[in-house]
């Protein structure tokens, strides 16, 4: 098989899966849980795909759970984590050292711990200590587990009592098939198509307000890792306090593109935000991209907008002609980190006053 052919069927592939998100979705939601309880707060810990997955939950829950739900990507647990917090670690592969070292921490303070993985090590850590494992099918791209995520999220979410989100979201899947069918790339009409048409060639920066924040850091991850294309995501009304100097004046403007994700049914002051932010751009000879995003809830439409910016994503993949399948410099970074923090570990077992290892 020539490169070419190798490369096209790669992408094949990832359309594959960006075909299946909704699938993945509905999958995880039909899943029976039983989750453990007596917590007063939840902590997610994940990095990429995983923590985006946690945000969309937790700000679905924000206004109709008195219980606070925090994502953490980093290496460290917050000191408030305690023996009474619920806390999720999320890793596809199982090998995300962010995680397992939250995880660890997370053991030590007595934390009710629920692990979603689709193998490697966290598996192996949550067995070992007869912790919560929900297992998520394997073989995929990682960033192609977040129906799968999302889905399990919520479905933990209320299966431990608290707000009907996996409800919420059986009675969407309807919705969200029939709204892959109208963006995916098999509809020569798609919206998606048309975004990166006129995107293409920039630096999009997507700019979102609240509720599809975590769908504008998607978009980013997306652009990134499928089209090979830098970007950048920031939020309203946030960049009116900064950013949109550097839009009005700065001088590597013209090579990057301002995208602004809507949501028709906003409330007024938060429409007023995002159209004036668009008219100042627009006045300094600025060209943003408006992407109005439809829906009955706040959560519907940071769901579309989530798959939205997936088959964008593809799109500039195939304008780029590059194959969305590779991620060489994520693994080599990964590989290089365990290298970094083994020796670590080694060094200091060897470095014990007592001389043991």
């Amino acid at each position: 098989m020539s490169p070419k052919n190798k490369q096209h069927y790669e992408s094949k592939e990832m359309v594959h899966e960006v075909d299946r998100f909704v699938d993945g979705l509905s999958k995880a939601l039909r899943t029976k849980l039983r989750m453990p309880s007596g917590f007063n707060r939840v902590c997610i810990c994940g990095m990429g795909a995983s923590a985006m997955s946690g945000e969309i939950i937790a700000d679905a829950v924000m206004t109709s759970w008195d219980i606070p739900v925090q994502v953490i990507r980093f290496t460290s647990l917050p000191n408030w984590v305690d023996e009474l917090t619920l806390v999720i670690a999320s890793s596809y592969s199982g090998n995300t050292k962010e995680t397992l070292m939250m995880y660890d921490q997370a053991k030590a303070k007595g934390c009710r711990i629920v692990v979603l993985t689709a193998g490697g090590e966290i598996r192996d850590k949550c067995l070992r200590d007869s912790n919560k494992l929900i297992e998520i099918p394997g073989n995929i791209q990682p960033r192609s587990s977040t129906g799968y995520t999302i889905g399990y999220l919520a479905n933990i979410i209320e299966a431990t009592g608290g707000p009907k989100i996996k409800t919420e979201l059986m009675k969407l899947i309807p919705v969200l098939r029939k709204f892959r069918g109208s963006i995916w790339m098999r509809n020569p009409d798609s919206q998606a198509k048309q975004i990166a048409e006129r995107i293409h060639g920039t630096v999009p920066a997507i700019y979102a307000t609240g509720p599809l924040s975590a769908a504008a850091t998607r978009w980013k991850h997306q652009i990134c890792e499928n089209s090979k294309t830098i970007a950048f995501n920031g939020a309203i009304p946030e960049m009116n306090h900064n950013e949109i100097v550097g839009w009005s004046e700065g001088v590597s403007r013209t090579k990057c593109r301002p995208v602004f994700l809507c949501e028709d049914e906003a409330p007024d002051a938060v429409k007023k935000m995002m159209d004036e932010s668009i008219k100042v751009l627009r006045s300094s000879g600025m060209e943003p991209e408006a992407v109005t995003i439809e829906g009955n809830t706040a959560l519907e439409r940071s769901l579309k907008a989530v798959m939205l910016g997936d088959y964008v994503s593809l799109f500039l993949a195939s304008m780029n002609g590059v194959d969305p399948m590779d991620v060489e410099p994520i693994r080599t970074f990964k590989q290089k980190l365990a290298a970094l923090l083994g020796r670590k570990r080694t060094d200091k077992r060897q470095s014990r006053p007592d001389g043991k290892k």
